[in-house]
């Protein structure tokens, strides 16, 4: 606990979450599971905060003094606060089956909403072979759904003779007005596609903006390196620069050279920004097939079908 506690006042968030992880797999405390909780809201980690600051809140015992009540308060104002930035899924599957939501294992305990992201979700139960799927739009503060359920299995007809089998075909204008057994079955429609990945997206907006923010200081430097190589001309006299040997005309040039390569990397960035924002407006917005939006240092590569 005590090297938690310093790493958070060194600033490492992280690691003193990892620390309290730890804590909580040793004994499970309401301490630590609030600590985990307001670590988790401070790294911009809503469903996680949701979900241990709520678990905090079922814990944690009735304050007693100043101090405690003090704590406990902060801890339901992140859990508010937290709960607004989310959205949840009220998962409804078959007793014992696994749940992901986007690939990711989550547990459903006695009924209670699973706390994501807005956005869409994909969302699916598996067990002995079996898999149901489905997708969702969850809003912000809004709360869905979601019902999974298997297929019952298909059984073929048994041939004629042998124990249970059904005296040849009948029709629907039949006796009974049973279905033809021999009737073609119909196929499964296929599993919805999963929706934008909420990481690419995030991924292509922070990027764009860090490139945006890189040409706004590039483009700053600019102008400071022009300011600077007209004055250190300008101290050159009412002739200007006509000796490039004078020192104050080097540093004039060298100026100018630097404010040439600033405004170069500037516009690169500017333009590789709005590249990068457009092909991830398609990606989150765009109705398409399967579309895979890739980053790398060589360019932006955006694959798949509109």
């Amino acid at each position: 606990m005590a090297q938690a506690h310093a790493a958070v006042d060194e600033g490492r968030l992280a690691d003193a979450r990892d620390l309290w992880m730890a804590v909580w797999k040793v004994e499970r405390s309401q301490v630590a599971a609030c600590n985990i909780g307001a670590l988790s809201f401070r790294l911009g980690e809503a469903p996680a905060a949701v979900r241990w600051l709520s678990l905090c809140k079922e814990i944690m015992r009735k304050p007693r003094t100043p101090g405690e009540r003090a704590l406990y308060e902060s801890r339901l104002a992140d859990l508010a606060r937290a709960r607004q930035l989310v959205g949840e899924l009220r998962v409804v599957a078959p007793a014992g089956a696994a749940i992901t939501v986007d690939g990711e294992p989550v547990e459903l305990e006695g009924g209670k909403p699973v706390p994501v992201l807005p956005g869409r979700h994909v969302v699916r139960a598996s067990l002995n072979g079996k898999a149901a799927v489905a997708e969702v739009d969850v809003p912000r503060g809004g709360a869905r759904e979601v019902r999974l359920t298997f297929a019952a299995p298909f059984e073929e007809p048994r041939a004629a003779g042998e124990p249970g089998a059904t005296r040849g075909p009948r029709t629907a204008s039949g006796p009974g007005g049973a279905l033809a057994l021999g009737a073609p079955q119909p196929s499964p429609s296929p599993p919805p596609r999963p929706g934008p990945r909420p990481d690419v997206i995030v991924g292509g907006v922070g990027l764009s903006a860090t490139l945006a923010a890189l040409g706004g200081v590039m483009m700053m430097a600019t102008e400071r390196k022009e300011a600077a190589g007209r004055a250190a001309a300008r101290s050159a006299g009412p002739s200007g620069c006509f000796r490039l040997t004078w020192p104050m005309c080097r540093d004039s040039a060298s100026a100018y050279g630097d404010m040439r390569a600033f405004r170069t990397v500037g516009i690169a960035a500017f333009a590789t920004g709005g590249a990068a924002l457009a092909a991830t407006l398609t990606y989150a917005l765009v109705p398409r097939g399967q579309t895979e939006v890739r980053l790398s240092a060589d360019g932006i590569a955006v694959t798949g079908v509109f």
